[in-house]
């Protein structure tokens, strides 16, 4: 064997020390790292570790180191020592848990004894570098780490004292001792790292090992498949070529590898269904630590296979299953030879119950199953109806096997949560919108409006989120509509949107659109549209409000452009899955406000689709009443000069048009013009309107005759 070894690259000298001293005062001497001259590390005392910690859990809803406490509360001085320096071993090379906390976590067990000993200063000092990430799992499996850890020790005190010392006497010969143990992947690399980090890689990640293997490896180099070997020789000929230490995480060898598998940081979360079996299964994969596919006919794929190789098993072994059977099963069976991954987080449904656990470990076939190892959380699950949204929409999804990688926070915020390690500390929510700004007498006053009036507007925006402005033309809309959204947002917030017969689901919310492809080729990508760019803003700045503008709603197909949105203008709180994201659950956040207007002028009301009416709130703005009735006169107080008559010619107007036409009057807005021609605006922009409106009802001549400008000041007394 070559004298070779790895020269370790990371910054952790200190962690390497300290898990070398602990592993052979421990493991080899039985001693303590805390107390040398003391034997705590024995068969006696792990076994007490078992009654009292493994054979007696504490499945309450108390912060971890609380139910811990319970079940040490009648164990002996070595068992809560050993126990603290188990917590050590296991929190020693994770560079997610501060030295703080690992401190705190190691001497409040070792508080709970009736003669205490303190934490060494070398070891304290330790506590602070860290090797690798954890993951969540390292925080929230921390209970099933120690369960394996206890389990280790009582088979290795067994173990005649010879064998244990051949077994540490080398690096392989402790590889094959620790792999004599079904543990958590965590637990295995802390052990065999921390003994001999000269020979084994402080890296958690299965993909990555694989991935590293897969660039690096040297065709015709004999191989036994122990991919811990293959790594070894495969850093000590980098290290010679080099001639440095080889941090795969670094340049020049992490752009070699790191494309060719997921990026760092991309955690999935998915939903596999007990199938077949239901609850009787479940309570199997929680009992025994998995989750698993039925897999009788697919033989023994490799983990990592790609979707040909699954295909090709699948076509081969699934041949009495139709077409659409064995598309799902390549689906299945890829998600969990290949896509999922350890720390991904995993969940299951049971009488609409949800449990939730972080994979930890390699797909393994056996039993004519698939299975992954899961650490499933000991706390209680969590009813389907207190989840948060779109997580609910997301559950419903078709499919044994489903990527809920959409809802990943809400599940990491569950997962977080269930298995709280130390005392809780006070969580602030995230921020939220908890009101809108009021009105104030500036913006009334710029309006012309009365602030009162204004102030139910915004109110009732709050309250239903939705609101329509409608009126007949000229009464300020959609003056209004943006000089409110301005007030209430940002101006960035803030985007408007014009219906008209041609705009679809594909313009309002997303569609593919043609795009420049490959060597100038047209294809076709999935664009958004205003409502989906604008909600996915509002997702990630919560505590702003944003407003939607949606000019002349009533001119659109209202039920071809919202289509299956229209469930979520009245529910905020739920989801749906969409037209062309199907595998998307999608909510429209509770800070989007929609300002529509609506030309009463070109449809009635009464003739707008009973599902927009419901779920919209009507306000109304009419020539005829406040606050419109009043606006020309109180605008021409401020810009007008004296003897101007057009607030009286305008209300002569709409009284000559009558209440029988009440949607066809004429608003103030078209004579709010400080240099107006009162004759022009009259010939060019009100005749015309008129024109159009009792079109076969009066001709040209007659509505000239009737509502002309000399024709109306004839009227006025």
């Amino acid at each position: 064997m070559s004298d070779d070894v790895i020269i370790p690259a990371r910054q952790d000298e200190r962690v390497r020390e300290v898990g070398r001293e602990l592993i052979e005062r421990g493991f080899r001497d039985g001693t303590s790292l805390f107390t040398p001259e003391r034997a705590v590390w024995r068969l006696e005392t792990a076994l007490e570790l078992r009654r009292c910690y493994n054979e007696r859990p504490d499945l309450g809803s108390d912060p971890f180191m609380v139910k811990l406490s319970r079940q040490l509360g009648d164990a002996s001085d070595d068992a809560k020592q050993l126990l603290a320096e188990l917590l050590t071993l296991q929190g020693l090379p994770l560079s997610n848990l501060t030295g703080g906390k690992l401190q705190q976590r190691v001497t409040t067990v070792l508080g709970w004894m009736d003669q205490p000993v303190a934490v060494p200063a070398h070891v304290q000092l330790a506590f602070d570098q860290g090797t690798w990430n954890g993951g969540t799992g390292a925080h929230t499996m921390l209970w099933r780490w120690l369960a394996d850890a206890v389990d280790v020790l009582c088979g290795w005190f067994q173990l005649p004292e010879p064998e244990r010392r051949e077994a540490l006497s080398g690096a392989w010969a402790w590889q094959a001792a620790v792999d004599h143990y079904r543990i958590m992947p965590s637990l295995r690399a802390s052990l065999l790292y921390l003994a001999f980090p000269d020979h084994f890689l402080p890296i958690l990640n299965t993909a990555h090992r694989k991935a590293i293997r897969g660039v690096f490896f040297k065709p015709g180099t004999p191989t036994d498949g122990d991919l811990d070997r293959e790594l070894f020789d495969i850093t000590v000929r980098l290290q010679r070529v080099s001639g440095q230490p080889v941090d795969y995480y670094r340049p020049p060898f992490v752009a070699q590898w790191r494309n060719t598998t997921r990026p760092p940081g991309e955690r999935r979360a998915w939903l596999v269904r007990p199938r077949p079996g239901g609850a009787e299964l479940a309570a199997r994969w929680r009992e025994q630590s998995f989750v698993s596919l039925a897999a009788t006919h697919l033989g023994g794929i490799p983990a990592g296979a790609p979707v040909p190789d699954v295909r090709a098993a699948v076509e081969a072994g699934y041949q009495h299953l139709d077409y659409a059977r064995q598309v799902a099963l390549v689906s299945e069976f890829h998600a969990v030879l290949s896509r999922m991954d350890s720390d991904d987080i995993v969940v299951t449904l049971v009488d609409d119950q949800l449990y939730l656990g972080v994979i930890d470990g390699e797909a393994e076939y056996g039993d004519a199953q698939l299975r992954r190892p899961v650490g499933w959380l000991t706390t209680p699950p969590v009813p389907i109806g207190s989840l948060p949204a779109p997580l609910p929409a997301e559950l419903d999804k078709q499919g044994t096997v489903v990527d809920l990688t959409g809802s990943l926070d809400a599940l990491s915020a569950l997962v977080d949560s269930s298995e709280p390690v130390d005392e809780p500390q006070p969580v602030s929510a995230r921020p939220g919108l908890t009101g809108l700004p009021p009105v104030t007498a500036g913006l009334a006053d710029e309006l012309f409006l009365d602030r009162f009036w204004l102030q139910e507007l915004v109110e009732l925006l709050w309250d239903r989120r939705q609101v329509i402005l409608h009126g007949p033309p000229g009464t300020g809309k959609t003056f209004l509509a943006r000089a409110v959204a301005n007030h209430i947002a940002e101006r960035d917030a803030v985007r408007l949107v014009q219906f008209h017969p041609s705009y679809s689901y594909e313009d309002f919310f997303e569609g593919f659109r043609p795009a420049e492809g490959a060597a100038g080729s047209v294809a076709f990508a999935k664009t958004p549209g205003p409502l989906r760019a604008i909600a996915a803003e509002a997702r990630d700045n919560p505590d702003r409000p944003y407003v939607l503008i949606i000019d002349e709603i009533n001119r659109g197909n209202l039920a071809k452009i919202f289509g299956e949105l229209y469930f979520l203008l009245e529910y905020r709180d739920e989801a749906v899955l969409l037209q062309y994201s199907p595998s998307e659950a999608f909510n429209l956040p509770p800070n989007v406000f929609i300002i529509g207007t609506m030309n009463t002028a070109d449809r009635s009301i009464a003739m707008v689709d009973a599902a927009i009416r419901r779920r919209f709130a009507f306000l109304e703005l009419h020539p005829g009443e406040a606050p419109v009735s009043g606006l020309l006169a109180a605008w021409l107080k401020e810009h007008g000069t004296d003897g101007d008559q057009r607030a009286v010619l305008l209300d002569a107007l709409n009284d000559a048009i009558g209440e029988e036409d009440r949607d066809f009057q004429i608003g103030p807005s078209y004579l709010m013009r400080k240099n107006a021609v009162l004759e022009r605006v009259w010939r060019h922009d009100l005749l015309p309107l008129l024109e159009e409106h009792y079109y076969g009802r009066m001709s040209r001549r007659q509505v000239h005759d009737r509502f002309g400008l000399d024709a109306i000041r004839a009227q006025l007394p």
